[in-house]
């Protein structure tokens, strides 16, 4: 078991501008270098060594990227005010977070964790779909018709308090340990950028396998009804959301 008293003890302690800022920085590099990563693997690495394909080859809008990067910045800003509202909450004793961690809790905790982000953001995404919230909401994240990895956090404010509330309401019904608290902003990140990427890894695998996550959500951006799950594909399964075309839109070569 590993104690993390001297990070609750910066917690509980620090100034409310000292968290934001902590955690603006954290989640400012963190979506930098996701970014970085995956433009890198699939600009430069994987064609390099013939692994995999892009997706859809459709010209991005103008100054496309430039849009995503200022509205990103302003969703890293309501996730770190949830932050700051989780700590405010541990504090106050409205929610349990463990501030030690074992090997054995860390897992069931990121099992849970990633079990409940597949729920909530399928939800919240079905919800968005509604056509008031598409036309007035989620409309801003579909502007990016061609996904690119600095679209991960390209919201409108709305939407990004929507989907950064999930940590928070499972803290609300159950304690998590900080291991998990710290670590899977980042794994969720890490997945939603590879959900952006706009490239196939696996090409060949069916758009209903795990590893093709991918080409799901990049269909997704194409067709904008269906594949509304985060990364797994089990819930659109399920409740018949599907895309079944196992290919995203034809587009030029």
């Amino acid at each position: 078991m590993i104690s993390f008293a001297w990070l609750r003890d910066f917690a509980h302690q620090a100034a409310v501008w000292q968290l934001a800022l902590a955690i603006i920085v954290a989640f400012g590099g963190l979506y930098v270098s996701m970014a970085g990563i995956a433009l890198w693997l699939t600009r430069r690495l994987l064609p390099q060594a013939g692994i995999g394909a892009i997706i859809d080859r459709r010209p991005l809008r103008p100054a496309q990227v430039k849009g995503e990067i200022g509205r990103s910045l302003i969703s890293i800003a309501i996730f770190a005010a949830y932050g700051v509202l989780t700590i405010a909450a541990d504090r106050a004793g409205w929610i349990s977070i463990r501030w030690w961690e074992s090997a054995g809790r860390f897992m069931v905790d990121l099992t849970i964790m990633t079990l409940w982000n597949e729920i909530h953001f399928y939800a919240c995404h079905r919800f968005l779909h509604l056509p008031w919230w598409y036309r007035r909401v989620h409309i801003v994240h579909h502007q990016s018709v061609v996904p690119t990895p600095f679209s991960t956090y390209s919201f409108h404010w709305c939407e990004a308090a929507l989907l950064s509330s999930v940590m928070i309401l499972l803290l609300l019904v159950m304690p998590l340990g900080i291991g998990t608290v710290l670590l899977f902003p980042a794994i969720s990140l890490a997945l939603n950028s590879i959900g952006h990427m706009n490239y196939a890894i696996f090409p060949h695998k069916l758009s209903s396998a795990i590893p093709a996550a991918c080409r799901r959500h990049t269909m997704h951006h194409g067709r904008v009804h269906g594949n509304f799950g985060f990364y797994l594909p089990w819930l659109d399964a399920l409740l018949h959301t599907r895309i079944a075309n196992h290919e995203p839109p034809e587009t030029p070569p």
